[in-house]
């Protein structure tokens, strides 16, 4: 089940490619979008220089080959923070989230007919039919979603491996129970309906992925919300559906996150990773360290 974790994580990351956000423009709201850049130093006069660090939780070579600027503030830093341990009982807990524990199943909840569409999908996956008719119609859609990898060749993983290697303390900004509640705290037909929309999709998502990848690499946050935002105008019945994804994964998650990072960033020289979509927008972490007093400055 080490893929179910990673599924999570990378579908947290890779937002883009499965639900899509309308947002207020910078323009609109007098703010700095902060939307070019992944390595952005934070500071303020009584606490030593942090940097925070936007990801993309895949294992692609394109992206997990460090530039020479980001590897020198890793080393250089005191102590590394990720989102969540990516480590066997976190597996375990997440795996046993990821199904149901009261007597129900996917096919009574999503329906018969889309359990037909997505069964062959999880089968796929070697997920045979008796163990898909447990999952839960978020876990399954990360499942359809995310494309299979090796968790210990993430971004991520990569990062926290040159840390631990380094004899650096390790924090985390969230639980898995933080990052299943995302999705638990939708409602089940808004589960259901982004199930739906992974099955009708699938066949996009690689392109997708490889459009959002590349942005990336272009550190342009504001393309890959320009992406998202060109899809929905494609789909404008998802707009209720997609402000509660947003809500529910992006905005509640970096204020929460924001909170958790202050210790790391009073006690100075912290490097903190995060999926990079995180950082972008009035309502992203840049903005609200920004709003906070932080001095908030783009490096690379």
């Amino acid at each position: 089940m080490r893929r179910a974790l990673l599924a999570l994580g990378a579908a947290l990351a890779l937002t883009g490619a499965l639900a899509l956000h309308g947002r207020a423009t910078a323009a609109e709201t007098g703010q700095p979008a902060y939307d070019k850049g992944l390595l952005w130093r934070v500071e303020k006069p009584e606490a030593a220089p942090s940097y925070l660090f936007g990801t993309v939780h895949v294992s692609d070579k394109r992206v997990t080959a460090l530039p020479d600027v980001v590897r020198a503030q890793l080393d250089a830093a005191r102590s590394f923070t990720m989102e969540v341990a990516l480590d066997a009982p976190n597996v375990a807990a997440l795996a046993a989230r990821m199904i149901y524990s009261d007597g129900r199943t996917l096919p009574q909840v999503a329906g018969e007919e889309l359990f037909r569409q997505v069964a062959p999908l999880l089968a796929a996956l070697g997920l045979p039919e008796e163990v898909a008719r447990l999952f839960k119609p978020w876990a399954a859609m990360l499942m359809i979603a995310v494309p299979q990898q090796q968790p210990a060749d993430m971004l991520d993983a990569t990062l926290q491996r040159i840390a631990v290697q380094q004899g650096k303390p390790v924090h985390y900004l969230e639980t898995i129970d933080d990052q299943v509640a995302a999705f638990e705290g939708m409602s089940e037909p808004d589960q259901v309906a982004l199930l739906a929309y992974t099955v009708e999709t699938r066949d996009e998502l690689p392109g997708a992925t490889e459009k959002l990848l590349q942005a990336y690499l272009e550190r342009d946050l504001g393309r890959i919300w320009q992406l998202d935002q060109d899809s929905v105008r494609e789909r404008p019945e998802l707009k209720p559906l997609n402000d509660v994804f947003a809500r529910r994964v992006l905005y509640d998650r970096n204020t929460h996150m924001f909170e958790r990072m202050q210790q790391d960033l009073k006690e100075g020289n912290a490097f903190i990773a995060v999926g990079a979509l995180h950082l972008y927008g009035e309502k992203g972490l840049l903005a609200l360290l920004a709003r906070d007093g932080w001095r908030v400055t783009p490096v690379y």
